[in-house]
């Protein structure tokens, strides 16, 4: 019986090879702990994080609650943008004032001044089952007393013609520019009421001479603006009244024998 010759290098055939030793694990952060717990797996580690490293994604539903409560940058650049233009339409109004008042100061403006100038009736086609209502042409001559500054009639003036506190005509005063420092005659159209004429104003219509005298009142109610250039003042409300007296209105020639005009501001 052969002995057995043991291998070269004092290995026992019979041994199996050993597998390689794990490789070491990597050097962790002081803040990190590893630990093993007992009932698991000897290769099996327990990574422990501090709390304030750990991130979390909130709901969708938070997000939406945290953007409505958080503070719009746009709103606030609008607002300020608001406020800004609000102060300056707050500085120019200040400032139009101001120049307004002195303005007013400075040059005093003064309303219009008027006398009548001429009265005309037309008188309209006699109809025997409708009565007949005439209609007046008042000529007015418009004096603008104010050296530097025109004078503006604006729209909405009324004129009424009376006859002993009985009122026979009305009209609208028509709307025109005056210059400055200017006269200007002004022509109103009034038309006769439909009640009955009073006997005198009858009377001195179907005179064929000038010889009867028949005495009126003109009220004006008129709008005017005094502008300088191309700046206007706020609307003036003036009243005019004029008590003239003519010698007919049955002839074109009629001619105005006596009147006075006074001028009211109602503004």
């Amino acid at each position: 019986m052969e002995g057995r010759v043991p291998p070269a290098g004092g290995e026992d055939p019979d041994d199996k090879p050993s597998k390689p030793p794990p490789p070491p694990m990597p050097a962790l952060p002081p803040h990190f702990s590893l630990k093993s717990p007992p009932d698991c797996h000897p290769e099996t580690y327990v990574i422990q994080i501090p709390k304030n490293q750990i991130y979390r994604v909130p709901p969708p539903e938070n997000a939406i609650i945290a953007e409505r409560h958080r503070p719009c940058k746009n709103k606030t650049m609008a607002h300020w943008y608001c406020l800004l233009i609000t102060g300056f339409i707050l500085v120019a109004v200040a400032l139009i004032g101001i120049a307004l008042v002195a303005f007013y100061f400075m040059y005093t403006p003064k309303g219009p001044t008027f006398s009548v100038a001429r009265v005309l009736v037309k008188k309209p086609h006699s109809h025997p089952h409708k009565p007949s209502r005439p209609a007046y042409e008042i000529s007015l001559q418009a004096k603008n007393p104010n050296p530097f500054m025109g004078i503006s009639y604006n729209t909405g003036g009324v004129a009424t013609l009376s006859s002993k506190g009985k009122r026979i005509a009305k009209g609208r005063f028509p709307p025109s520019c005056q210059e400055e420092n200017s006269f200007k005659k002004i022509k109103v159209l009034l038309r006769g009421s439909k009640a009955a004429l009073p006997k005198e104003i009858d009377k001195s219509m179907k005179a064929k001479k000038a010889n009867v005298p028949v005495s009126l009142s003109l009220n004006l109610k008129i709008k005017v603006k005094v502008k300088l250039g191309a700046i206007k003042t706020w609307i003036m409300y003036k009243n005019v009244a004029c008590k003239f007296k003519v010698n007919t209105l049955g002839v074109t020639s009629s001619r105005i024998l006596s009147q006075k005009c006074l001028t009211k501001s109602n503004s």
